[in-house]
């Protein structure tokens, strides 16, 4: 039946593209009333997808085994990468998909595409004949150097060199770039260096906006905003230099400690806010409040707002050309980011208020048992208020939250920078001393 429904000349990502009409097939025809599992794939360029699905078992191994096994019947070598995942919190799982070049080893944990001094190639590696020979012709810095072909570049292991960064580990990897524990040379700084991912950085128009919106991001200068110290391009691949930051994020915190007190609560929102007033005032726009992208530093327990690099600068039309779709986390989502309309900074405070809502109730406030569920759940159900989940929530603490988590953009907060004032407010109130101290 499968022989039938695949059609000639597809290959891995045609298939997996097409895997939701596949299995709906396949179970419908042994089973007419049977409910398929909810998957979505969504083609983002001829080389790279993102599955979507929800699961309560562990099958994100197995899945990633069978991409890897299709991959090997077509002769491809595939990349796979896990952007959420239900057993981390997140309300769905997400896999990201991109083709490699053939001869790459993209199972070593600890590899990076780089400039610096490549080793001698593997034997597989010496059998391909879109591997260059000489590392000095793929990575030469001569004056006026093409940029590299990065679709033939191979692997090196770090430590490695990036620039004038000399890299050591890497930190995590996600769809758009890799982030690395790195040290600039020229002023002895440890930094986080995110590296846009080679294949990614092929196509001009993703360098161009990388380096918009991270010079753009290089200005903002808040307590509260992770620091961009250096933005630049090298042999044609994008970075910017990140402050290294001691401690965790919020998700890791809140599991291990479980949630702060009222007090520390209204304190870290407060700080989130005035981190996104930071970022507003520079015309750009968050797009991924959530849990995992507030870091509380260790040992101040200051918050920084992270991983800026879905933001994009207000006004910009084109931005879901970026990822090909809808961006963000849907549990997190404002209802207008999550049907595709144009959004500005008040996209960003409803998703604080999501922050805000999980952390003084326990759970989150627009969750289903699927992606879809809960993208629905974003624009028709309105939650019960935090002091109804939660009777020692304060009322006026439930509703500025119930303010935030408004579907109309026009009833929330004017601002960061105001809501950060109504917080503020509400410790004076609520906790005088902490805030006289």
């Amino acid at each position: 039946m499968y022989g039938r429904l695949i059609q000639p000349g597809w290959k891995t990502l045609d298939i997996l593209e097409n895997t939701e009409n596949l299995i709906h097939s396949a179970v419908r025809v042994g089973n007419p009333g049977a409910t398929p599992p909810v998957l979505e794939c969504q083609r983002s360029g001829p080389g790279r997808l993102q599955i979507l699905y929800a699961s309560e078992r562990r099958m994100c191994h197995l899945a990633k085994g069978i991409i890897r096994g299709i991959g090997r019947h077509f002769g491809e070598t595939m990349e796979c990468t896990e952007e959420a995942c239900m057993h981390q919190g997140d309300p769905y799982c997400v896999i990201d998909v991109s083709v490699h070049a053939q001869g790459i080893d993209t199972d070593a944990a600890e590899t990076i595409i780089i400039p610096g001094n490549t080793p001698a190639p593997r034997a597989n590696q010496d059998r391909n004949p879109h591997t260059p020979t000489s590392a000095q012709g793929l990575f030469g810095s001569s004056p006026g150097a093409v940029s590299p072909d990065w679709s033939a570049a191979r692997p090196i292991q770090v430590p490695g060199r990036f620039h004038h960064y000399r890299v050591d580990r890497t930190l995590g990897e996600g769809g758009m770039g890799i982030v690395y524990l790195a040290e600039d040379e020229r002023l002895a700084r440890t930094v986080a260096l995110k590296v846009m991912q080679p294949h990614i950085a092929l196509q001009t128009g993703m360098r161009q906006r990388f380096l918009r919106e991270a010079r753009a991001l290089a200005a903002v200068r808040n307590d509260h905003v992770v620091t961009v110290y250096d933005v630049g391009e090298s042999q044609g691949v994008p970075y910017m230099a990140l402050e290294f930051l001691e401690g965790c994020g919020l998700d890791h915190l809140v599991k291990q400690d479980g949630p702060p007190a009222l007090a520390g609560i209204l304190r870290m929102g407060r700080e989130a806010a005035l981190g996104l007033a930071a970022v507003h005032a520079k015309g750009l726009v968050h797009r991924d409040i959530k849990p995992a992208n507030l870091w509380v530093e260790s040992p101040s327990g200051r918050l920084k707002i992270l991983d800026l690099g879905l933001a994009r600068v207000n006004g910009d039309t084109g931005w879901q050309s970026w990822a090909g779709g809808v961006v963000g986390t849907p549990g997190f989502m404002s209802p207008e980011q999550a049907t595709g309309k144009e959004i500005d900074q008040k996209s960003d405070l409803f998703s604080l208020g999501c922050v805000l809502y999980w952390l003084t109730t326990g759970r989150y406030p627009f969750q289903g048992p699927d992606l879809l569920s809960t993208l629905s759940a974003l624009a028709t159900v309105e939650p019960a208020p935090p002091t109804t989940e939660c009777p020692v929530v304060p009322a006026r603490v439930s509703d500025l939250v119930m303010r935030l988590l408004d579907k109309n953009p026009e009833n929330r907060p004017v601002s960061a920078r105001v809501l950060a004032e109504d917080i503020g407010a509400l410790e004076r109130e609520l906790f005088p001393s902490i805030r006289s101290g």
